[in-house]
């Protein structure tokens, strides 16, 4: 399997001042791209050579003899995730049936960001 950076479908400018031009240039061109020559390394030659992300990924998992795998085959997962979920001039209201889920389970939305940040910290 061929693993290439995604194309962004947005600019690199497109997200300031949220995210710099050169925060985005540095995280997907450099930073997602070293996620990608890695796991493209770890794999030649191997079975997962010809497996999909997913399947790396599934094969990889708790085995501690494929943790470089899984942890490059994962990351480059979330960041194919994260630049999808990202959009200029995002944001906003959420849906309401988000918010009624995260009030519910957690009492407020402010009580979820407070609760989300602190699990990003820790």
């Amino acid at each position: 399997m061929n693993f290439t950076l995604p194309k962004l479908d947005y600019s690199n400018n497109a997200l300031a001042p949220i995210m710099s031009e050169e925060t985005l240039d540095l995280h997907h061109g450099k930073h997602h791209q070293t996620y990608i020559t890695n796991l493209i390394n770890f794999i030649k030659d191997t079975d997962m050579d010809k497996m999909s992300l997913e399947e790396i990924i599934l094969e990889s998992f708790q085995d501690k003899s494929k943790i470089g795998i899984f942890n490059n085959a994962s990351q480059h997962w979330n960041h194919n995730l994260f630049w999808k979920c990202m959009k200029p001039n995002g944001g906003g209201q959420m849906p309401s049936k988000l918010e009624k889920r995260i009030v519910t389970d957690f009492g407020s939305v402010d009580n979820f960001k407070k609760e989300f940040k602190q699990a990003g910290i820790t």
